[in-house]
């Protein structure tokens, strides 16, 4: 399993980062400048629920902790609950749940 820093990103004011695994492309993920939702995931529909996009959000977090963060922010709609199992099971903080939607606050060590 590897992940790669892509040299270009397809969005703008963010690092685009692959999972592969060995090379079947697995999944991706964007790191975005920005301080609400800072971090992206996507994995193939096939793959899911075997655990990458667990290991792809801790290499993002890696990346948040390269650049000086101390803390993320993250807004989830209550649909994309794979999401946020993800980012409860990495020690977020629940902040408040409105309109459908839950706010957590991530602490980086």
């Amino acid at each position: 399993m590897t992940i790669l820093k892509c040299d270009k990103s397809d969005k703008e004011n963010a690092e685009k980062y692959i999972l592969k695994n060995g090379e079947k492309e697995i999944g991706y993920g964007y790191f975005i400048n920005r301080e609400i939702n800072p971090i992206e995931i996507f994995i193939n529909e096939k793959e899911r629920s075997n655990g990458y996009g667990k290991l792809l959000f801790a290499k993002m977090l890696q990346v948040a902790k390269e650049k000086g963060l101390k803390a993320l922010i993250f807004k989830i709609k209550d649909e994309n609950y794979r999401f946020s199992n993800i980012v409860s099971t990495s020690g977020a903080l629940h902040v408040s749940s409105s309109d459908g939607e839950t706010k957590w606050a991530l602490p980086i060590f």
